[in-house]
């Protein structure tokens, strides 16, 4: 509304019309000091009176939803007890629905979106090449301690061997058993039969640069007894000649197919030693009889193949990194070596074992198989990081699944500690800002009330999210909860302000209810933004964004319904206190400013007395 210049006081309520010439009224001094509140109902008898002029549609909305607020202060103030009561026991209950919160730490289920090009592709994968080819890998990867240094060495495969061995034996009892890398791996293709010899046997699926030599075997697990015989093993293990033995006893034609077909020949046998040396290095290996090393660089040029030379072929890029080649493509140096063993997927875990005899008594399901595989990894990870010793000249960095899992979810727990100390600084601040030396005025226990209103409303609306199915994640945990506590003691702050200052001219029932007329729509305001903000936020496709706008959005609304609800029965409490003259935050004491002149303004003194005595018919006089 624009103003006239030449008429004092008239840019408060707006334009006087041309037609107007007596002086206007002296103006409220409330009015005078905060000329963006407007008391929408005077301001539109003014208009109607043609004191004024303004749009009226938009002041009669602001009149109704201003009595609105007036009405619901006054009810608060009148049963304060009541309503602080109930509203605590609400909030309360909604808090406990964070018993059952949910963490959601699957990168996948994070941030791929539903129904997106990453998601299609990933369940086209899993329907075409079945639930067999999903597995978990454990990497194991070793690298020069001094920058360009080539790993390509003997001391350096025996080096990483001897962490590759290590991390190969970790075992973990679990449930009552024992579970070891054979029982637990990934083996491609288990043929089912009736020999359990040749079915212990079977190889884990290891893509290692080991591969390239004998001592690939070490890392296979399994051992198989004929009578006769010494106990066979990977290291020992001719596949060719141990056909030809069994074939005297039973036949073997399909199996023998089956080992042609995947080109798995003598297996290990006849690959070279890195350290020839040892005493288990077989004869038929080229590099036994003349005692020399292997070419390193020459035996792992273009990859190297695991028992299957036909299907397990592991490329250059897969157990080399920072190659160097020279001007004719061969194999010069690298930087670092690369070992990943694979392991069942916890759904093929439980089909592996579901029917075996030895976990008929531990009550076997997918939970417990999930469980394991974690143990496992974990250890995995830490025998890995001390199977070297430290004055080595390489690093071993070991990285599992369940690491990535693990980091995600340290980060996605809640910090009670960080949690608290930024709640307590709030409650601090709160505190010391609001305390004042009138002690009438004094609000330092609404402030303390107030804190602790938005953390328990933070609480609700959390627990709320919980009981709806929202998952939690890291900017749920690290960023909400700090977030929520600004934007509720902001709207807490703006009430309590107002409060303190609210007029001895209004009479003392409805000093709550003018509270809310006068800062209730602008905190209505701001929170109504807020929360259609977040909702629209919700539209973002990320589940992660999208679980996040959610919960923050239910948030405002209860921060919105503590601000409206709970804390002006706070206000009102504090109201009685300063009404019997007591202390602020130890109210048990009476104040010593109980006995202090107050001076009052000509403006509020009228006020009061129309307040009192009700014979001034026109309020108007008071301006």
């Amino acid at each position: 509304m624009a103003s006239d210049p030449r008429v004092p006081g008239a840019g408060v309520f707006g334009d006087l019309p041309p037609s107007y010439t007596r002086s206007p009224p002296q103006v409220n001094s409330d009015l005078l000091r905060r000329p963006s509140y407007c008391h929408a109902a005077f301001a539109l008898k003014q208009i109607s009176k043609g004191k004024a002029v303004g749009q009226k549609a938009p002041l009669w909305v602001r009149a109704r939803f201003q009595a609105l607020l007036f009405s619901l202060g006054c009810h608060i103030q009148r049963h304060c007890g009541k309503v602080l009561f109930i509203g605590l026991l609400v909030f309360g209950a909604l808090s406990v629905g964070l018993r059952v919160a949910a963490i959601e730490t699957d990168i996948e289920q994070l941030w791929v979106e539903a129904g997106s090009r990453v998601s299609r592709e990933l369940r086209y994968t899993k329907e075409k090449q079945g639930e067999e080819s999903v597995f978990t890998s454990q990497m194991l990867i070793q690298t020069p301690k001094q920058e360009g240094t080539n790993i390509l060495t003997q001391d350096a495969l025996l080096l990483h061997l001897e962490a590759a061995l290590s991390a190969s034996r970790v075992q973990v009892s679990l449930f009552g058993k024992s579970w070891d890398l054979n029982k637990i791996c990934y083996k491609s293709g288990v043929p089912i039969m009736e020999n359990v010899m040749i079915e212990r046997l079977f190889p884990c699926m290891i893509v290692t640069p080991l591969d390239c030599f004998w001592e690939g075997a070490k890392l296979q697990g399994g051992s198989a007894y004929l009578p006769g015989m010494p106990d066979i093993q990977w290291m020992n293990l001719d596949p060719l000649k141990l056909m030809e033995e069994l074939s005297q006893f039973t036949s073997l034609e399909g199996f023998r197919e089956m080992l042609d077909k995947a080109q798995v020949g003598h297996a290990y046998m006849n690959r070279p030693c890195l350290d020839p040396n040892d005493s288990d290095c077989p004869l038929s290996a080229p590099n036994k009889d003349l005692r020399e090393s292997p070419d390193i660089a020459g035996q792992l040029q273009g990859g190297c193949h695991g028992f299957s030379k036909k299907f397990m072929h592991w490329q250059e890029e897969l157990i080399l990194g920072g190659r160097v080649m020279d001007t004719q493509n061969a194999l010069q140096s690298a930087e670092a070596l690369q070992t990943m063993f694979l392991l069942m997927s916890p759904k093929q875990l439980y089909e592996h074992f579901k029917d075996d005899y030895e976990i008929h008594d531990i009550n076997w399901n997918e939970d417990k198989a999930t469980a394991i595989l974690e143990s496992w990894q974990r250890k995995f990870v830490e025998v890995a990081h001390g199977s070297i010793p430290q004055n080595s000249t390489s690093e071993i960095h070991a990285f599992s699944t369940t690491t990535l899992n693990d980091i995600m979810k340290s980060f996605s727990d809640v910090s009670v500690i960080r949690v608290a100390g930024g709640y307590l600084l709030m409650l601090a601040y709160a505190c010391v800002t609001m305390l004042r030396w009138d002690c009438a005025k004094s609000q330092g226990a609404v402030g303390l009330a107030g804190v602790l209103l938005v953390a328990l409303s933070v609480a609700a609306g959390l627990g709320l999210c919980s009981l709806l199915g929202l998952s939690f994640n890291a900017a749920t945990t690290q960023v909400l909860p700090f977030l929520a506590l600004g934007i509720g003691v902001d709207d807490m702050f703006l009430l309590a302000h107002s409060f303190t200052e609210t007029g001895i001219n209004i009479p003392f029932k409805e000093r709550t209810g003018d509270c809310l007329r006068r800062t209730g729509t602008s905190v209505a305001l701001t929170s109504i933004n807020n929360m259609i903000a977040f909702f629209m936020a919700a539209l973002v496709p990320i589940p992660a964004l999208r679980a996040f706008s959610l919960q923050a959005a239910i948030i405002v609304v209860f921060n919105f319904a503590m601000v409206l609800l709970i804390f002006p029965a706070i206000l009102s409490l504090d109201l009685h206190r300063r009404e019997v003259k007591r202390l602020d935050i130890l109210c048990c004491f009476y104040s010593p400013c109980s006995s202090r002149v107050i001076q009052i303004q000509p403006q509020e003194l009228c006020w009061l007395v129309y307040s009192a005595h009700r014979h001034i018919r026109n309020r108007d006089a008071c301006f």
